[in-house]
């Protein structure tokens, strides 16, 4: 490959590798911040995502362009060759990054299901809903027993005196 096509190959792979981490910084920002309000965090876990995206396919680019695979010898085929592996390969790290924010995004969601505080029953209604009726007790206590659960039934012994 000659100078020219070894210059057009490396600025249109940088264009490709920088367009598509602009895409997945933006997609996976706005992906991250449905489950998060907080803009810090989800701008910070988004950047770095994308910068290792980044060093990852410029990594791949610089390898590409010092590999001399035989196209036909034509200039012009040489950059559709190698564009088309870095193509192949960007698709590949564009998957795993979206597979690594889509794990970061469930992290995120699990975390705010479980960790959401319960309500105090201070700040409950007085009206029965269907949960507040699922809660209440299972069978009715037998005579002289407290509480809202039974867990043993009164002695015989107190019954026969």
């Amino acid at each position: 490959m000659g100078t020219d096509a070894y210059l057009a190959f490396i600025g249109l792979g940088l264009i490709m590798i920088v367009s598509d981490g602009q895409v997945l910084y933006r997609s996976g920002k706005r992906y991250l911040s449905d489950v998060d309000s907080e803009g810090d965090s989800v701008h910070s876990m988004a950047k770095l995502v994308t910068v290792l995206f980044h060093l990852v396919m410029f990594g791949f680019l610089a390898l590409l362009s010092v590999l001399d695979f035989d196209f036909g010898g034509h200039n012009l085929r040489a950059i559709v060759g190698n564009l088309g592996i870095l193509l192949l390969l960007l698709a590949l790290v564009h998957a795993v990054t979206m597979a690594v924010m889509s794990q970061m995004h469930d992290a995120r969601v699990t975390e705010e299901r479980f960790a959401r505080p319960r309500p105090s029953p201070a700040t409950t209604t007085t009206t029965s809903t269907n949960i507040q009726l699922q809660r209440g007790p299972v069978v009715t206590p037998v005579p002289g027993q407290q509480g809202r659960d039974p867990r043993l039934s009164p002695s015989i012994e107190d019954q026969l005196n």
